[in-house]
């Protein structure tokens, strides 16, 4: 292996550093392993789409470390939970496993690398099915890439992304090419940027499920792009194009208690589905003390989605699997925020006021009003952290509300005795994920945070 390391690193290296699963040097869709399924019908890549990996997208390593969350971990705990949680420089303590976040993320850049490179030579399947799986991946890619551009690259600012580094941008399944270096961040946002789009032009208005994506869902996608790049402009206009598609708000004023939803696949609010790899999460994740803060016992969402037990306050959600993807709600958020940034009050307050008349007890609701943009936007956000909470936007909000100054330090600290434990400093370089130690071992000329 050291002398591996003296030389250019494959992809098939830089993958299996990660993932352990490829089993050899070699393009993966020319050679049929003994119980290796090589997909050569449409059904094939669907099943791809369909699978666990695919599905299940979210790290929930990005989670433990946004200010929604509390845990009395100890100082001594190296864990993944716990060194997110610390904000700790190295997250794996463990190299010889795949790596938190990386790992998971590359592994289903790989698969949709598959159906993009292949999918349109598929047998059976008419051209236009084909075209719309391959608009899935394209999204799927788009979504991985992103995820990965929140975890391990600074926020955006357009004056620096010409050259503040990116990610490795792989984009085929010949594991024998070399494993590239990071792209700079403008390079990585227009690639992602691009295969949404790309995606748009090819998906189909409905698909079989909420897991996999409609147009509506991508441009959904979009406006989460561009809401967290500061282009308000178009993050409104896409969240706009994405509301026109069917769909319903629910009137918690209706439900007896958060059994009375509908389970997560059949949740109308739900435009675009994704899973996480912790399948159970968020349900007992703990209230952190400045996220209660922002709730009153008139807000349904604190009512019907708390529980206590011996620690605290938690999280309990509603059946099924926790929703770490597109949202109506979401979209209704991103267009009373552009709103607000862009000094149309009422637009701003009436958006605002769909979702919150039907989460406060009806005989407590009060429409919300505003004077002027910054009290507009103070209440987009102070929404924003209710109806998205716990989900799987709060680390990409603080990244991009620091970079604009609107973060306050965020502390640590131990519920039982008061000590500090750790510091999250507004401008930190530690929103930054250092690339992980493993990736390191295998791409010794990694450029790093």
């Amino acid at each position: 292996m050291k002398s591996l390391l003296k030389k250019e690193i494959p992809v098939c290296l830089f993958v299996l550093s990660l993932l352990f699963f490829l089993p050899s040097c070699k393009d993966f869709l020319e050679v049929k392993p003994k119980g290796v399924i090589i997909p050569e019908k449409l059904s094939d890549y669907e099943n791809i789409l369909n699978s666990f990996t695919m599905t299940q997208t979210f790290p929930s390593a990005l989670l433990y470390c946004t200010d929604d969350y509390y845990e009395d971990y100890s100082p001594i705990d190296r864990s993944v939970q716990a060194n997110m949680f610390f904000w700790r420089r190295e997250v794996d303590v463990n190299d010889q496993l795949s790596p938190a976040i990386w790992g998971q993320l590359y592994r289903v850049i790989y698969d949709a690398n598959v159906i993009v490179k292949h999918v349109m030579n598929a047998k059976e399947g008419t051209v236009q099915k084909k075209k719309e799986v391959l608009g899935e991946a394209l999204l799927v890619r788009a979504n991985a890439y992103f995820t990965l551009l929140t975890a391990f690259a600074k926020a955006y600012d357009p004056a620096t992304a010409g050259t503040d580094p990116g990610l490795p941008l792989i984009t085929s399944n010949d594991v024998t090419e070399v494993a590239p270096q990071r792209s700079r961040l403008q390079t990585t946002l227009d690639s992602i940027i691009n295969n949404a789009q790309r995606a748009v032009e090819y998906l189909p208005l409905n698909n079989l499920n909420r897991y996999r994506s409609t147009r509506a869902g991508a441009q959904g996608f979009l406006a989460r792009v561009y809401l967290y790049i500061g282009d308000y402009q178009k993050a409104g206009s896409y969240s706009e194009e994405a509301l026109k598609a069917a769909h319903q708000l629910i009137n918690y004023n209706t439900l007896g208690s958060k059994d009375d939803l509908p389970v997560t696949d059949l949740n109308p609010e739900i435009l675009w589905q994704r899973a996480s790899d912790e399948f159970n999460l968020p349900n007992f994740m703990l209230y952190s003390d400045n996220l209660k803060g922002y709730f009153n016992a008139s807000d349904l969402r604190y009512t019907l989605f708390s529980g206590t037990n011996a620690k605290g306050l938690y999280r309990s959600v509603a059946r099924g699997w926790g929703n770490f993807g597109i949202t109506f709600p979401e979209l209704y958020l991103n267009v009373a925020e552009t709103a607000a940034r862009a000094n149309q009050l009422s637009k701003a307050m009436e958006m605002l006021n769909k979702i919150r008349v039907l989460r406060i007890k009806s005989n407590a609701y009060q429409p919300l009003t505003a004077s002027d943009p910054e009290s507009a936007l103070a209440a987009v956000l102070a929404e924003r952290r209710r109806e998205l909470a716990f989900g799987d936007l709060r680390w990409m909000d603080m990244k991009r509300l620091d970079k604009e100054n609107r973060m306050p330090d965020v502390q640590r600290i131990n519920r039982k005795t008061g000590a500090l434990l750790a510091t999250l400093k507004a401008h930190s370089k530690d929103y930054t994920l250092q690339i992980p130690v493993r990736v390191r071992n295998f791409n010794p000329k990694m450029e790093l945070n």
